[in-house]
């Protein structure tokens, strides 16, 4: 059940005081057992989430009635605007936070038009009329809100969609944590996390290859490990016509080899460290040798272990990363290139 934004801070940690208040009585001390505690936990984390849910609210709220906002969303979402694009004024949308607290308010919504030749076209068959282009909300659009879901809660479904065993257990995990959704659109959530990681690593490629991808400074100065692995998995395609008698339409699958390859920084016992600051990168491509080159170059760059790519190509010689070396190497400290 969605819990309505109060948009009051000073009510809402009111609210949670009340709340929260009988969670704290002891009583009859013969009681308690690790059953009982573990059900008090569960009612306190349910009351701390709907407070941070409130906070939250209240910030997207104040985020969205700042006088700068529009116009910063707008700026920050002009290559979004299509031919034709004019403003339909402002809407209502509803946004959902920790402890399944919904948020509402307005904000402005942009129409892309079509071209008038595109509209004197035939339309295709199930449309009422010619297409009237597509709209966006440029301050949701800005701020990752266009799910109408927070950014954490967005990663937190992406995370449960993708680490448990189905969609289904997803949800159910998702709704101890105050997150209540359906399981399709846990499933829609998981997918379009997964799509814009995909078309945010096809952007940092084509900088790459543009030559303007920046070298970052995550693992500058730093003994960095790689290794480097394949294998073998079956993709799922299915097939084209009309479906079976059985309701199915039936696939075919394919073998596929994917190559994968793990960043890490080790100290200087060779031990992996693994903090917020020297993360662990894993990533891989289905791609042949030089789609997985390009992918480990663009990461070498992006973390600071190599330059552009004329002395990238160096790089590759002195870590011999034909197809048939050898799995793992180590790269020494990183250092900033100088011109």
């Amino acid at each position: 059940m969605n819990i309505p934004a109060t948009l009051d801070l000073n009510q809402a940690i009111e609210t949670f005081k009340q709340t929260i208040a009988p969670l704290l009585a002891v009583g009859e001390i013969s009681s308690w057992d690790g059953v009982a505690l573990k059900a008090r936990e569960e009612a306190i984390r349910a009351a701390a989430l709907v407070l941070a849910g409130q906070v939250i609210a209240l910030l997207l709220h104040e985020l969205s009635e700042h006088p700068d906002s529009q116009r910063e969303a707008n700026q920050r979402t002009r290559s979004s605007r299509g031919f034709m694009a004019r403003s339909q004024g402002k809407r209502r949308v509803k946004v959902l936070t920790v402890g399944n607290v919904v948020v509402e308010f307005k904000v402005g919504y942009i129409l892309n038009g079509v071209s008038q030749q595109k509209r004197k076209g035939k339309r295709k068959a199930g449309q009422r009329g010619p297409s009237q282009g597509q709209g966006f909300y440029p301050l949701l659009r800005w701020l990752g809100l266009e799910e109408q879901v927070s950014p954490l809660v967005w990663s937190v479904v992406a995370a449960a969609g993708m680490l448990s065993r189905s969609f289904a257990q997803a949800t159910e995990q998702l709704q101890q944590w105050g997150i209540e959704l359906s399981e399709k659109r846990v499933v829609r959530l998981t997918y379009g996390f997964g799509q814009i990681g995909l078309a945010l690593t096809d952007q940092w490629l084509a900088q790459l290859q543009q030559g303007q991808l920046p070298t970052g400074q995550t693992f500058e100065g730093q003994r960095v490990g790689l290794s480097v692995d394949g294998g073998r998995t079956r993709l799922r395609y299915n097939k084209r016509g009309r479906r079976r008698a059985t309701k199915r339409r039936g696939y075919r699958g394919h073998w596929r080899e994917p190559k994968l390859f793990t960043l890490y920084a080790i100290d200087e016992q060779g031990q992996r460290i693994n903090t917020v600051k020297l993360p662990v990168i894993n990533d891989g491509t289905f791609t042949g040798i030089e789609g997985f080159m390009s992918l480990l170059e663009m990461y070498l760059v992006k973390l600071g272990l190599c330059c552009p790519a004329s002395v990238a190509a160096s790089r590759w010689r002195s870590l011999d990363l034909a197809p048939d070396s050898r799995p793992s190497g180590t790269l020494g400290p990183a250092q900033r290139p100088t011109d």
